[in-house]
């Protein structure tokens, strides 16, 4: 076996390479020199087996990270080795991240683009979801949990396969619906608004009442409160407190909450809707979706709803206020005014998202924000 070695700051990633077993494991423990390190990572993509033997070794591994307070990590672990993890239980206590199938684009089929990446046809059964250049590989991991997650629950969703990887990029397989993206549903029946307002309000109460595992989906209020934070390089501290202070006068809640729930997002496959991309499904309170699709067709002078959906301004404004008729049909009527008294800032906080996490729009979005709702927010 051979160990490659790279130490930056307080991480130590060890690259295996041959067999680890009975013959080869004193060699992985002359490299766990762990003196000052805080975060060890394994890496298997070279290893294509591990022995009992090796195992004691990762055992000893992991209880001397733990007695300093430090982690261990072991990735591009395969299949095989992955199966003998599970299969002994260690798994349970040294995580671990799957080795990546590799792909190529060359020759398939391009389906569609969103702002985060693109769609492609694998082959007659699955697409891939492939995320653009610079959104870092946790987050097709992250989209493929959540989207098994929301399939067990009950929201009509695409199964989820595996991650891929294509070059630097990352991706998520599905399965190949035979359905036509609600967007173009619309686009094509514009004199139908009021029904697809319907559609749209009914698939999401079916998300919004759906109950949200802590233990796989993260509050959305934790994350938010991160993303406002990190506004300071075109906010105030005042401008920042006020977001902060509105955030935490909306209500906690313990249902699932997709935050990207818009017609581009929504397929119809035989006449029911299914949802897609699902890597921003969280633990939170409706409003944080409903103020999502203020964004996209509620306030008009934002300009995203062509851009997001390519149906015209004007039927989008249609189709929200008849949404917002349907979905708080049979809700309190204090609760569609903490709507109404939030629905700026609540229609700010994908903008705030997206900034932190696509730099191509970050000017854009921080001058909407500075320029069209902060004013709106301060009333």
């Amino acid at each position: 076996m051979h160990i490659s070695t790279e130490r930056v700051d307080g991480t130590l990633t060890l690259g295996l390479a041959g067999r680890l077993d009975s013959t080869t494991s004193a060699v992985l423990a002359d490299a766990l020199a762990l003196e000052g390190v805080g975060h060890l990572i394994l890496d298997f993509g070279a290893c294509p087996y591990v022995s009992s033997a090796g195992l004691r070794e990762l055992l000893r591994a992991q209880k001397r990270m733990a007695a300093s307070g430090g982690t261990i990590l072991l990735t591009n672990v395969s299949r095989e080795v992955q199966d003998v993890l599970d299969m002994t239980g260690f798994s349970k206590f040294i995580p671990s991240r799957r080795k990546v199938r590799e792909i190529s684009i060359e020759g398939l089929e391009f389906i569609s683009a969103g702002v985060c990446g693109e769609c492609y046809r694998l082959d007659q059964e699955t697409i891939v979801k492939l995320y653009n250049e610079g959104i870092e590989p946790h987050v097709a991991e992250k989209e493929k949990a959540f989207a098994k997650a929301a399939f067990v629950a009950g929201i009509p969703t695409a199964i989820s396969y595996d991650v891929v990887a294509c070059g630097t990029r990352t991706g998520v397989v599905y399965e190949m619906l035979d359905a036509t993206l609600f967007s173009a549903v619309i686009r094509a029946d514009l004199t139908n608004i009021d029904q697809h307002a319907r559609t749209l309000a009914q698939i999401t109460q079916t998300v919004h009442e759906t109950p949200a595992d802590p233990a796989v989906f993260p509050d959305i209020k934790d994350h938010l409160r991160s993303y406002i934070d990190q506004m300071d390089f075109f906010l105030s501290p005042n401008e920042i407190a006020l977001l902060h202070r509105k955030l935490a006068a909306i209500p906690d809640a313990d249902t699932c909450v997709h935050f990207d729930l818009h017609t581009s997002n929504i397929m119809i496959r035989g006449g029911e809707p299914v949802i897609i991309d699902m890597g921003d499904l969280s633990r939170g309170h409706y409003l944080f979706d409903v103020g999502l699709l203020a964004t996209i067709y509620g306030v008009p002078e934002l300009e995203i709803c062509e851009m997001a959906t390519k149906i015209p301004a004007e039927a989008g404004v249609a189709l929200w206020e008849r949404f917002l008729h349907h979905y708080f049909a049979d809700k309190p009527a204090e609760e569609y005014q903490l709507f109404e008294s939030n629905k700026y800032f609540l229609a700010s906080l994908r903008l705030i998202y997206t900034i932190t996490f696509l730099p191509a729009l970050r000017e854009r979005f921080a001058r909407t924000i500075k320029e069209v709702l902060l004013p709106k927010i301060a009333e």
